[in-house]
């Protein structure tokens, strides 16, 4: 790509910080008309705060930046949208409960009552142009689309304002290879239509597929742009940490003879769910579970630990039947389950850190009702140092923490427990590749001290370099099972769409 093309955003010496915490430092960034321009870097890097700054939710302290010939030292969140600029933000701002059309039209309300029959064109129109017509109920809540439709109704949302920019936060994190690949259709469509995407992502492989150019950033600072066709994989994550890594390490052998079975599932079905699902795990073992989203991988988990009512199916603990119908009795079994959506489901936001570390195991910290405090930061330190968690105090909120710290927060709370079975669903996801290559490590190293994983992954290269077998589901059932000499992609992909592999 070419410098003589059309500059829409032209950045110049953005600086921000925060409590005299420098966190953007002389930020000069350039977006070319028509273009997609990834914005990588790790979490903290300022990603979200130059954004932020771009669409008026955070100001500047110094520099400026010019938009379409005009240029900004100060912008609110309204004149960046008249300007031409729209986000799409990670955390959807949709209206539950209302329908589609409502949820579209509501950027172009601002106080003034638009009729129905307007609105409802507009809808038509956006979703035309993302040729999403057909594929969207204008008059379905939001609350009952699934993520991939939520995030068009989004973008749609985006384009009603006729935006000449839009910013799109992490687009992929919750999304099938389909629905990405459908969200590059549309990305594609919208530079044919002359509107600039500025793309920010933790996947790297989404990143090298779509973006025109890609700018790193490291600790509030540009280290650089650089062309797609110029770059790769390994050379990205150098500019974003400094020194080379490896983003999927093969995973080494491990001394644990993979032979005793811990858990055995038989005929395991949950009404509308999962349908006569049998495996077994073995101690020391990474078993990887792969498949689109919507097949019953989480499900499965859930059905283990005791989320949902059996209708058939027994489970096997050391050769040993038992009946998991709680959480709480799996915890007790030595069975730990981290959730998709830690933000919902496992983090305590409004708890510390060392809190969040020590929740289940507060029984063992206190004698006779009384907490053991000096023991219990003794121990949150530990597994602080343990796992790398950055943060200035084990008092420190969880909520100031990054997401990958807070992942390994979450993980430092199972290993307190002592459990001889952990189920992580998508462990990695939304954090950037040095903490996703740190969580790599210590499920491998927990696996070479016996402890047995069973690994849901979305991110197949994440399922192939760490598993050492891999179940594959669709609608509920098990499509096949592949060794680690056998695995690949293609063989994976085969198994979760058509449910064989054969090519």
């Amino acid at each position: 790509m070419r410098e003589n093309k059309e500059i829409l955003l032209r950045a110049n010496g953005i600086c921000k910080k925060f409590d005299n915490n420098p966190v953007l430092k002389n930020i000069n960034l350039n977006i070319f008309k028509s273009e997609c321009h990834a914005v990588v870097g790790e979490n903290g890097a300022g990603k979200t705060t130059l954004m932020n700054i771009l669409g008026g939710i955070v100001t500047l302290n110094s520099g400026y930046f010019e938009f379409n010939n005009i240029s900004y030292s100060k912008i609110s969140p309204h004149e960046s949208i008249n300007a031409g600029i729209s986000i799409v933000h990670q955390e959807f701002a949709l209206v539950p409960s209302l329908n589609v059309i409502d949820n579209i039209s509501l950027s172009k309300l601002r106080g003034v009552l638009i009729k129905p029959t307007i609105m409802k064109k507009k809808a038509i129109e956006v979703l035309k142009k993302l040729q999403e017509r057909e594929n969207i109920n204008l008059y379905e809540k939001v609350e009952n689309l699934s993520i991939s439709q939520k995030q068009i109704v989004e973008i749609a949302k985006a384009l009603v304002e006729n935006p000449k920019l839009i910013i799109l936060d992490e687009p992929t994190a919750a999304l099938t290879r389909l629905e990405i690949n459908n969200l590059f259709r549309i990305i594609k469509s919208l530079k044919k239509e002359g509107i600039s995407i500025i793309y920010i992502s933790h996947l790297l492989e989404d990143v090298l597929q779509i973006a025109d150019r890609i700018t790193v950033l490291r600790d509030g600072e540009k280290i650089g742009t650089k062309i797609r066709k110029e770059t790769d994989i390994n050379g990205i994550i150098k500019m974003m940490i400094g020194k080379e890594l490896s983003l999927y390490e093969k995973k080494k052998t491990s001394i644990i003879k993979k032979e005793k079975i811990v858990l055995r599932v038989e005929n395991l079905s949950v009404p509308n769910l999962i349908n006569e699902i049998s495996f077994n795990l073995k101690r020391g073992e990474i078993l990887g579970i792969a498949g689109l989203i919507g097949s019953g991988r989480s499900e499965l988990a859930q059905a283990i630990i005791g989320c949902y009512k059996k209708s058939t199916g027994r489970l096997f603990l050391n050769n040993k039947i038992v009946k998991i119908k709680s959480i709480t009795q799996s915890v007790n079994l030595g069975i730990q389950y981290l959730p998709e959506d830690r933000k919902e489901q496992a983090l305590f936001r409004s708890l510390s850190l060392k809190h969040n570390i020590t929740i289940s195991i507060l029984k063992t910290l206190s004698k006779l009702g009384i907490l053991k405090l000096k023991q219990e930061s003794i121990i949150a330190k530990k597994y602080q140092e343990l796992l790398n968690i950055k943060a200035s105090s084990v008092d420190d909120f969880i909520s100031s923490l990054s997401g990958g710290n807070q992942q390994k927060v979450l993980l430092a709370r199972v290993l307190a427990t002592n459990a001889n079975i952990i189920i992580v669903d998508e462990p990695t996801q939304g954090i950037d590749v040095g903490a996703k290559s740190e969580i790599h490590k210590i499920l491998i190293k927990l696996a070479k001290q016996g402890v047995s994983i069973i690994l849901i992954s979305s991110e197949l290269p994440e399922i192939i370099s760490l598993s050492d077998r891999v179940l594959v589901m669709k609608k509920g059932k098990i499509t096949g099972e592949l060794n680690k000499k056998d695995v690949s992609d293609e063989k994976i992909i085969s198994l979760a769409i058509t449910g064989n592999n054969k090519f």
